[in-house]
């Protein structure tokens, strides 16, 4: 019997990557959005629609009617705005996510985490699942209320729901309209807008990899575990010097990790109110070396070198008019 799983946030980025992946699985598709929400990633695409919004109880339960799975993308993704609207819809959205699939009786459901809710040592060392967070001292909305957000959704797992986390890296690949935070680095890269290439390091993942791994992640992925979701760690220099060799974009030098670091810690004299930014600029601070033993053996997941996924991307990018490529 074929199932029918809902979407949420399918309209974007992520989530019209596992809408794609589910429909060519055979799968019925419902894409749970807002009224606004932009349709680019779904056209031509066999799939139902449910209108309404994550703070909206009700419009998430006449949503789920007729649904045995869920996932549960949307979330708030930018690197700008406050705390509170970080917690409504990334916190109280995923709660509300999930009670509703308890009220509706749906049989299982994959929560979209982020690596940004996994944490990272100080010092070298590889990442996996058992990694305790670390990340409060950079007080950056996004990354706390992920954090939370995956415990809200587990606390609903220790209650009997069958919780499945999937923690993605960065991804990256065709079909980010807004662009995402990420895409607008490739995007940066690609018009040569950075003064300089930088030795930062970001776990990231193709996007369409991501999708199959939250559909393996529900076939096959254990109630109550998370499973990391990185093809490979690779520096915002390196991206751009993978870039330079396949399309020829502008070359840049790379800024001394020494001069780096220099800039990192000289964030910690700027005042409390720059916090979303400062946070982000001490993030490298930490090592991203990320295992994914667990996803390979666990749900058979095999990661596509990302200089496929770049390319993927810069064609994108330049076939919807946000850069040119040579």
């Amino acid at each position: 019997m074929t199932k029918k799983a809902l979407v949420t946030g399918g309209t974007g980025f992520l989530g019209g990557a596992i809408v794609r992946d589910l429909l060519a699985n055979g799968e019925q598709v419902k894409v749970f959005r807002r009224e606004r929400s932009p349709l680019k990633n779904l056209e031509g695409l066999d799939v139902e629609h449910a209108v309404g919004d994550l703070l909206q109880p009700d419009s998430l339960k006449a949503a789920m009617q007729g649904c045995d799975r869920v996932y549960h993308c949307a979330a708030l993704y930018a690197l700008t705005g406050g705390y509170e609207a970080y917690l409504q819809a990334n916190v109280v959205g995923t709660r509300n996510v999930m009670q509703a699939a308890v009220d509706a009786g749906i049989e299982r459901v994959v929560h979209t985490s982020s690596i940004a809710g996994v944490g990272a040592p100080r010092k070298r060392g590889r990442i996996d699942e058992k990694q305790v967070w670390n990340f409060a001292p950079l007080n950056n909305p996004y990354i706390t209320s992920k954090f939370i957000a995956e415990h809200e959704a587990l606390s609903f797992g220790a209650r009997g729901l069958p919780v499945v986390i999937v923690n993605p890296g960065a991804p990256i690949g065709r079909g980010d309209v807004k662009p995402t935070p990420t895409g607008q680095m490739v995007v940066n890269l690609i018009r040569g807008l950075y003064p300089m290439w930088v030795p930062v390091e970001l776990g990231v993942v193709d996007v369409d990899d991501c999708a199959l791994q939250h559909r393996l992640a529900m076939e096959k992925g254990k109630p109550g575990e998370r499973y990391l979701s990185v093809g490979e760690t690779i520096t915002l220099g390196g991206m751009g010097k993978l870039l330079r060799e396949s399309l020829g974009t502008p070359w840049r030098p790379t800024l001394l990790a020494p001069l780096l670091k220099l800039a990192i810690y000289s964030t910690y004299l700027l005042p409390q109110w720059m916090n979303i930014f400062t946070a982000v600029a001490r993030y490298p601070l930490h090592s991203f070396e990320y295992d994914v033993t667990k996803a390979k053996h666990e749900l058979g997941m095999q990661y596509r070198p990302i200089k496929e996924s770049l390319d993927a991307a810069a064609t994108w990018f330049a076939k919807n008019g946000h850069c040119k490529l040579k």
